[in-house]
């Protein structure tokens, strides 16, 4: 696995945040496969960044949340992207094509559930209604009990 996989999705879209903002510099090659940076944060003092891109769990920084662990934060994933730009792009392409087909899944799906729902008989209705205020989460029906029977 690499720098990547091994984020939490926060720290893998806030690092490439920083790499949009241009958080990081000083950024030099140390290895065949690790390189060095400074990111800036929210911190006065830049966080000092080492990742290793081939050994992902040996990379370092300085941020109080990966600082003495292996975790990769947004610092180290900012400094991957400023190392690897084509990566960035990449990434965020693939991200854009993942949205714009979940949001056309989403549509054909409304799309469904309202025919289907405009298909049911009048008791169906009233059944299903029933269900999902009884069976649903509890603030669903307290909503439905305040906004309908001006209750609570």
């Amino acid at each position: 696995m690499g720098l990547l996989e091994l984020a939490s999705g926060d720290s893998f879209w806030k690092g490439y945040d920083y790499y949009q903002e241009k958080k990081v510099f000083d950024l030099q090659k140390i290895g065949d496969q690790s390189f060095s940076a400074l990111v800036t944060g929210n911190r006065k003092t830049p966080f000092q960044v080492e990742i290793n891109v081939e050994h992902p769990r040996k990379s370092k920084c300085t941020c109080p949340h990966a600082s003495g662990k292996r975790i990769v934060c947004k610092h180290m994933i900012a400094v991957y992207f400023s190392v690897f730009p084509e990566e960035a792009t990449r990434v965020y392409q693939e991200a854009e094509e993942y949205q714009k087909a979940e949001e056309k899944r989403q549509e054909i799906l409304e799309k469904k559930l309202i025919a289907y729902i405009c298909g049911m008989k009048k008791e169906e209705l009233r059944q299903a209604m029933l269900e999902l205020l009884f069976d649903g989460p509890e603030w669903q029906y307290e909503r439905f009990i305040r906004e309908h029977l001006n209750e609570y």
